[in-house]
C-alpha cells in the first residue's frame, strides 16, 4: 500500500477544487449533509479499489444521499450491541436506592458491562473499515453483513488493514484537530479532507485483500 498517495492524490486531479467544493459545503446541511457526503465518500473508496486515476468524482446528491443513507443502516445495526448492552447492564445501577446489596451486584455488572463494550468497540475498530469497503465497492446494503467476504479479506491481508484503523487514527487525533485552530471553516476543511484520505486508504486495502497477501494487487 502507498500511505503517502492517500494524502496526495486529490492534488493529482486537475479539478480537485472544483469537484470538492461542493461535498465540503453540502456538509454544512444538518444530518443530510453528512450522509450525502458519506455517500461521495464511499464512491472515493470505490474509485481507489478499482484504480482509477482520479478517482475524485462529481457530487451526484440523491446518489450519494442513499448511499451515506445505506452506511448510517449499517452503522447503526452494528452499533445496537453496544446500546443494548448498556441499557440492560447499566440500567439496574440507575435503579438501585440504598440497598447495599443490589448496589454492589449492579455496580459489578456495569463492569462486566462496560469490558464486553470496550471488547466489541475493539472488534468494531477492526470490522468496520472492511464493512465500509465492502459497502462502498458493492454498492447494496446486504454488503455490509456479508461476513464471510469480510473476514476473507481480513484474513487475506490483515496488515492493509491495519494500516487504515492506523491512518484513521492519525486523522482523527493530529489532522482534523488542526482546522480548529482557524475556527469552523478551518475543522470542516481538515475533517473533510481526512475522511478523503481514510477513504482513499481503505480502498487500497479493498483491493489488498482480494488475495492472500495483496498478490496481483495494483500499485497505487
Amino acid at each position: 500500500m502507498n500511505f503517502t498517495k492517500a494524502f496526495t492524490y486529490i492534488f493529482d486531479d486537475p479539478r480537485w477544487l472544483e469537484k470538492l467544493v461542493i461535498p465540503l459545503l453540502v456538509t454544512l446541511i444538518p444530518v443530510i449533509g453528512w450522509m450525502v457526503a458519506a455517500g461521495y465518500l464511499l464512491r472515493v473508496t470505490r474509485n481507489v479499489a478499482e484504480h482509477q486515476v482520479e478517482p475524485l468524482p462529481e457530487l451526484e446528491f440523491g446518489a450519494d444521499l442513499g448511499r451515506g443513507f445505506n452506511l448510517f443502516v449499517a452503522s447503526l445495526v452494528y452499533a445496537l450491541p453496544i446500546l443494548l448492552v448498556s441499557t440492560l447492564l447499566f440500567l439496574p445501577l440507575a435503579l438501585t436506592e440504598n440497598n447495599s446489596d443490589i448496589t454492589f451486584f449492579a455496580i459489578a455488572l456495569a463492569i462486566f458491562g462496560g469490558l464486553l463494550i470496550l471488547l466489541y468497540a475493539l472488534f468494531m475498530m477492526i470490522i468496520m473499515p472492511v464493512v465500509n469497503a465492502n459497502l462502498a465497492v458493492k454498492g447494496r446494503l446486504g454488503a455490509a453483513f456479508d461476513f464471510k467476504e469480510i473476514f476473507r479479506m481480513i484474513g487475506n491481508n490483515f496488515k492493509a488493514w491495519l494500516i487504515v484503523i492506523g491512518g484513521t487514527i492519525l486523522c482523527s487525533v493530529f489532522i482534523a484537530p488542526i482546522g480548529g485552530i482557524i475556527l469552523v471553516v478551518g475543522a470542516i476543511i481538515t475533517g473533510f479532507y481526512s475522511q478523503l484520505i481514510i477513504a482513499h486508504l481503505t480502498g487500497q486495502a479493498y483491493a489488498h485483500s482480494q488475495a492472500p497477501g495483496g498478490q496481483d494487487a495494483p500499485l497505487y
